[in-house]
């Protein structure tokens, strides 16, 4: 459940902002009436995405076997690839997102492109709704529907209440901090998600097992616990992991957190040199 709170209120808290700031910039420079294109691009794209989960689940839910392993793994590396592209694009972007986005509403309005302000909205919801509906998918496995259905409600609704007070604050919110320290967060729920893809295509025969049960935590942390359940729900956490599989892990981590050295805190260190 943890691991959809989180995924969920990262993507929704994406949307509602960059929503929030094109709408807060109409109202800022009277052009309210442009206001209903970009809620209606908002609700198609929901509605779109509802309709994208649904086809997912109806074309590729019946798989069976081998099959079905296969492409749970290859569902899982393409949200690990999704999951960490995305949080390094946000670090970049989240300094500049606003400038950009009231460059692009404005340049709309004054040449009285009514569609350009749609799709706008329309585009941004739904980009993170299709993102959100490959994650989903991916940790699916990990946890029951009802577990995704609570933790992914809660982190919708969560991420709706802080946009809110973003924009009614007359506290400036650091979102580039934000941003990090969240994106880190997810990236280690990508790693179990790398992880636990390794040991689809080992069921599934493509990839070797090497050595199954390299140990086992079992007896003193069961998946089944509550503390294991959530440890499971947030990093794949497996008591008795495959060689590949910790190794997969441990190789996912070290190489994210010399990224996150250098395109998260690096530049940040260059500034402060340059200052």
């Amino acid at each position: 459940m943890l691991s959809s709170f989180f995924i969920a209120f990262r993507e929704g808290l994406e949307a509602f902002l960059v929503i929030g700031i094109i709408i807060s910039y109409l109202v800022k420079i009277g052009e309210k009436k442009y206001v209903k294109h970009v809620i209606y691009g908002t609700v198609f794209a929901i509605v779109l995405s509802i309709g994208l989960a649904y086809i997912f689940q109806l074309l590729l839910g019946g798989f069976e076997g081998k099959v079905e392993k296969i492409f749970e793994g290859i569902v899982m590396l393409l949200a690990v690839v999704v999951l960490t592209y995305m949080i390094f694009w946000m670090n970049r972007q989240a300094k500049s997102i606003r400038s950009d986005i009231e460059v692009s509403v404005e340049k709309a309005v004054d040449k009285g492109r009514v569609f350009s302000l749609l799709f706008l909205g329309f585009i941004v919801v739904f980009r993170e709704g299709a993102e959100t509906v490959l994650f989903f998918r991916a940790i699916s496995y990990q946890a029951n529907s009802s577990e995704l259905i609570i933790g992914g409600t809660l982190g919708i609704l969560s991420s709706i209440v802080l946009a809110i007070i973003f924009f009614i604050s007359t506290r400036r919110i650091n979102l580039s901090a934000f941003f990090k320290f969240t994106g880190i967060l997810i990236m280690t729920i990508a790693g179990g998600l790398f992880s636990t893809a390794i040991h689809e295509f080992q069921e599934a025969g493509i990839i070797p097992i090497i050595k199954d049960n390299i140990y086992d935590l079992g007896s003193i942390l069961s998946k089944d616990s509550v503390f294991g359940g959530i440890l499971r729900s947030l990093f794949g956490y497996n008591p008795s992991p495959s060689l590949l599989e910790t190794i997969g892990y441990v190789l996912y981590i070290l190489v994210i957190s010399l990224l996150v050295r250098r395109f998260y805190f690096g530049r940040s260190k260059n500034i402060a040199k340059k200052k």
